[in-house]
């Protein structure tokens, strides 16, 4: 059998272990956190959290997490003052299904025939570097190529504003350098991405959540949000209910073997894409300019195929 490589654990791993735990189990004593922490499989060395690392652990994921994690003295337990702050942020239901995966290392190494992945996110290796310049306030200098301009390459300085993960691909969402435009750049694309010399901030009113309120996907145009009705078939009707497309998801009608969904967003370019991916089992009933635009898109699908609009 090959031999599993081991690392000890860092503070930060620890950390997020020690919130994922009171997030699956509970209130727990410290001597119940340590049994857990036993079992854990990056415990290499089979330590236990001692009561002054336990309290440094505290305050660090207070001040890093901004979350709490108070002790009980009726109970004597300790536990998650504000799990909102976990259950309402993608970001660390991200780093804590790491943990999980990462629980699994030990195991996934030694049944590696075993289970298949997807490949991991493009452009991950660059991301301390965009991050680090945000960090600073600085700008970030890179040459990057474009699928849609073959051939040229195109040499940017530009504002970090902040990242986007979507459809295994990381994305900067940037500013020129005189605030005038923003721009939304594909990591995998960069070269020789560096941290600049100039200070630069992004304006204030670029933030992730304004920047995409009510829009799907990565692409940010200039479409206005509007009320959506998609009509689901049969068993692909579940499958929406579970994964819903967008927040704004709303059953408003269900029948026998289908169901109407409400939406409120821009049908941008992934949007409409997202709908082909659903094949049959997904129709546009309103707006009747979305209806139309998927129409002809599948109307110029049917003629790579032989067939045109008069044999449909």
């Amino acid at each position: 059998m090959d031999e599993i490589p081991y690392r000890l654990m860092n503070k930060n791993e620890r950390c997020l272990w020690i919130v994922g735990t009171f997030i699956d189990y509970g209130d727990m004593s410290l001597r119940e956190l340590n049994a857990r922490f036993l079992d854990y499989t990056l415990n290499y060395e089979g330590e236990e959290i001692q009561p002054r690392t336990f309290d440094r652990d505290r305050r660090y994921i207070a001040s890093t997490f901004q979350i709490d994690i108070d002790f009980d003295p009726r109970l004597k337990k300790y536990h998650l003052v504000n799990p909102e702050e976990i259950q309402d942020n993608p970001i660390f239901k991200y780093l804590l299904g790491s943990i999980h995966v990462n629980n699994l290392s030990t195991l996934a190494l030694r049944h590696k025939d075993k289970i298949m992945l997807q490949e991991i996110p493009t452009g991950v290796e660059l991301l301390q570097v965009v991050l680090n310049a945000i960090d600073l306030g600085r700008t970030i200098c890179f040459d990057y190529t474009s699928y849609y301009a073959k051939g040229k390459i195109f040499t940017y300085e530009v504002i970090p504003c902040f990242v986007r993960m979507f459809e295994h691909r990381w994305y900067l969402v940037c500013e020129y350098l005189d605030h005038s435009q923003t721009r939304v750049l594909a990591l995998e694309r960069m070269r020789r991405l560096s941290i600049g010399e100039k200070q630069a901030t992004s304006s204030p009113h670029i933030t992730l959540r304004q920047f995409y309120q009510d829009c799907f996907g990565i692409i940010r145009d200039d479409k206005r949000p509007e009320e959506i009705l998609l009509k689901v078939y049969q068993n692909q009707v579940d499958y929406v209910r579970s994964v819903p497309i967008h927040p704004s998801q709303e059953e408003v009608e269900t029948g026998a073997d289908y169901a109407v969904f409400r939406y409120y967003l821009r049908p941008s370019y992934d949007f409409i894409q997202h709908l082909l991916w659903h094949r049959e089992h997904m129709e546009v009933l309103r707006p009747v300019a979305l209806r139309e635009e998927v129409r002809t898109l599948l109307l110029k699908m049917l003629e790579h195929y032989g067939m045109n609009d008069s044999s449909s």
